[in-house]
């Protein structure tokens, strides 16, 4: 090999190892911009993260724990059940359930074929007891018949007049009169069916007042008092409201509820207030105080059974441990854990943890 072969040799080595080195400068440069990159782009996301959307509200302290609330129905003032007096069946009954009725009006009849002729006959007995009576009086006053004989024939004229009377009676009773106003709750008899003594054909039920009744757990009793205000609301009549008079609490507990009936009277001048509607009843004990109340949705309970609720701490979630007391309508009284001012999460917590950011709608 000569001189200038050796020479073009060097000159192929470097120009190789200066690639080699090129591509490797350019290799080292672009995982660096990578790496660079990512750093920037991690640190970029994580800065730039967006705020979980939820509904806040402020805690307030108000009045509203101590309005006791209860699903109640209305019932009548009182319930009188109607039936004949004697037997017979009935021809026709007057009178549909839920009819208004006034007092001496007229409801059912039996039918009066066999009274009729009862009548009839004790009245030609009647009659025919008279005419002896008329005819032999006067004989009896001029001495010309015994007395005894005197004596049979007034005993047949009073047992006469005593058979007329019962059997016109009796037609009488064929026939039933209301004997109040009030409303015909129900019928437990048909025309033509056979009715005796004793058996009920309606109900009439008195609503010119009426009561709404409920029930009250036991630990809540003590806090119904006669001065407590009542207010009555009934969603068949669009929410209508009345307010409440004489409150009525029983002393004797269901045994196996362990709860007290209690009953507030109501004015029903308008008759709107029908037995059987369901309404809502609202009290307030006169010894009113303020406290937390909170929706009893947002309760929540750890694996260890304590009672918490998301709270806004700045912007960012977190976890309040509360205590609970009685439940107040839709609400739940917050003994500890909240203050006045307080911001809670109200929706949308089930999306969200601890140290999240959170921003109110």
């Amino acid at each position: 090999m000569n001189e200038h072969d050796i020479c073009s040799a060097k000159k192929n080595i470097k120009r190789k190892m200066k690639n080699i080195f090129l591509k490797s400068t350019a290799v080292v440069s672009f995982a660096s911009i990578a790496i660079l990159y990512g750093c920037s782009g991690k640190s970029q996301a994580k800065g730039t993260d967006p705020a979980i959307v939820v509904k806040i509200e402020t805690v307030h302290e108000s009045e509203v724990i101590n309005i006791l609330e209860y699903v109640g129905i209305i019932e009548e003032k009182t319930s009188v059940a109607l039936g004949f007096p004697v037997m017979g069946t009935i021809e026709r009954i007057n009178v549909s359930e839920g009819e208004l009725i006034h007092k001496g009006q007229l409801l059912a009849e039996l039918n009066q074929v066999s009274a009729r002729s009862m009548l009839d006959a004790a009245k030609a007995t009647l009659q025919q007891a008279k005419d002896a009576y008329d005819r032999l009086k006067p004989v009896f006053d001029k001495g010309s018949l015994p007395e005894i004989q005197m004596v049979d024939i007034e005993t047949k004229l009073r047992q006469a007049q005593s058979s007329y009377d019962l059997a016109e009676q009796n037609l009488k009773n064929c026939l039933l009169y209301a004997p109040a106003d009030g409303v015909v709750g129900k019928k437990m008899a048909e025309a033509g069916e056979y009715t005796i003594p004793g058996t009920a054909v309606l109900t009439i039920l008195d609503i010119s007042s009426v009561k709404a009744g409920f029930s009250v757990p036991e630990n809540e009793i003590s806090g119904i008092t006669s001065d407590c205000k009542s207010e009555i609301s009934v969603t068949a009549l669009g929410n209508l409201k009345f307010e409440g008079r004489r409150i009525e609490k029983s002393v004797m507990a269901n045994p196996i509820s362990h709860t007290y009936p209690v009953h507030i009277n109501l004015n029903n001048t308008g008759r709107e207030l029908l037995p059987g509607m369901v309404c809502s009843v609202r009290l307030t004990p006169a010894n009113r105080s303020k406290g937390i109340v909170v929706p009893i949705g947002i309760i929540q309970t750890t694996a260890d059974n304590q009672k918490f609720v998301w709270c806004d701490r700045d912007g960012v979630a977190k976890r309040t441990v509360v205590t609970t007391g009685a439940a107040r309508g839709n609400g739940v009284e917050i003994l500890t854990g909240l203050k006045e001012g307080d911001r809670i999460v109200t929706g949308g917590y089930q999306k969200i943890s601890e140290d999240d950011k959170i921003t109110g709608r």
